[in-house]
């Protein structure tokens, strides 16, 4: 195992799904590779007083052999205990997306794009940097798949942000490359304690045509007007 090499600023990485909406939606269609699982999402953070943290949630995502995908979000307040919430998209012709969906749905996503270098600035500072490196460690099995282990450590010196000492971040990430799916993704810290999101449940076999039809009695609906209505729901629970 050793450090990547260092990119290039002008270098584009290949977005790859993690099994969330917004991955999903912004990465490029994979033909012949279906799959399904649970993608489990879990926090834990341990306060001063020793008092432990821990949150976990999960939703349901597919993908079959056309590339299509379908991520069931289940909203705490479904109905009868079935989703509230149902979003089904495929990829029409060129990388336009059209989005079927039954209510609203959301999650944020966010997968880091990471370097082996010390971070550029784009406006005069005399702060101390972060250095990022990221190390290869190589490939390991996981869901009976061979995924390749990458793990992105980010040292935040001393004065960057008001500390006395060093804080150091972990992200490491697990990905299928066959499949061109994250598996699982885990980022700890000091301050945002210790998240996991990994694909449960994992099948290769051919997902049932009918989760990528739209079911009765939902509506057609684009992806920014279900996020408008996701965002307005969540308000109104708050």
């Amino acid at each position: 195992m050793g450090a990547q090499g260092a990119a290039t600023g002008g270098e584009k990485k290949e977005v790859l799904a993690t099994g969330g909406l917004i991955s999903s939606l912004v990465a490029a269609p994979v033909i012949g590779q279906p799959y399904s699982a649970v993608q489990v999402h879990q926090t834990s953070r341990k306060l001063t007083d020793g008092t432990t943290i821990s949150q976990k949630g999960h939703h349901f995502v597919a993908r079959d052999a056309q590339g299509r995908v379908r991520v069931e979000m289940r909203m705490a307040k479904g109905k009868n205990g079935e989703p509230d919430t149902v979003m089904v998209f495929t990829w029409m012709s060129g990388p336009k997306i059209e989005n079927k969906a039954a209510s609203v749905v959301k999650t944020p996503a966010e997968r880091r794009q990471e370097t082996t270098v010390q971070l550029q600035v784009t406006n005069a500072s005399t702060r101390p940097q972060p250095v990022v490196t990221t190390e290869n460690l190589g490939t390991v099995m996981l869901q009976g798949l061979p995924v390749t282990d990458v793990r992105t450590t980010t040292v935040v010196p001393a004065g960057r942000a008001g500390n006395d000492a060093p804080i150091t971040k972990t992200h490491e990430v697990w990905t299928s490359q066959g499949l061109k799916l994250v598996m699982k993704q885990q980022t700890e810290g000091p301050r945002t304690g210790v998240t996991t999101v990994e694909l449960e449940e994992f099948s290769r076999a051919e997902p049932d045509p009918a989760l990528f039809r739209v079911p009765p009695g939902y509506a057609v609906k684009s992806v920014l007007q279900s996020l408008k209505e996701l965002e307005e729901k969540l308000s109104a629970q708050n």
